[in-house]
């Protein structure tokens, strides 16, 4: 065999197992990418399921842990932790900008989260009141005179 013959069957073989290669690799991250896409959807309804979560990028409860409060139902110590953390963490006096706006979104998250608890309770009360208002023998037909 000679040696310009022989260099070609190695450049054909060797772009042959390049070629499936590639082929593989792409099928794969095809795969990948679907199963990740499949997820993340998941991921994203199951967070908390509502608009104020996508809305703000951030849950209820990733805001109560970087305010490091227990109840985001408790106003007072909400304020007092994100004063806190807001001074703390102010450029000014060497703290990061990063983490004081980490604060801010934190704190307009809860503050979303109660105004649309507020909006649920007026709902509900709405509902009731709209309920009892309903006579009692709405079941009963009319009776003729």
């Amino acid at each position: 065999m000679s040696a310009p013959k022989a260099i070609i069957q190695m450049l054909m073989t060797g772009t042959r197992i390049v070629g499936r290669a590639f082929g593989d690799a792409y099928k794969q991250a095809t795969i990948n990418s679907a199963a990740a896409r499949a997820a993340a959807g998941n991921l994203k309804e199951s967070a908390d399921g509502d608009r104020m979560t996508k809305a703000s990028g951030i849950t209820v409860d990733e805001s109560a842990k970087i305010l490091n409060i227990e109840d985001v139902g408790n106003k007072e110590e909400m304020t007092k932790r994100f004063e806190h953390l807001f001074e703390a963490n102010d450029p000014k006096q060497g703290g990061s900008i990063y983490l004081q706006s980490k604060v801010i979104r934190a704190r307009e998250r809860i503050e979303m989260h109660w105004a649309q608890e507020k909006v649920k309770a007026e709902q509900e009360q709405l509902a009731e009141s709209t309920n009892s208002e309903a006579p009692s023998d709405a079941s009963k037909p009319p009776q003729k005179p």
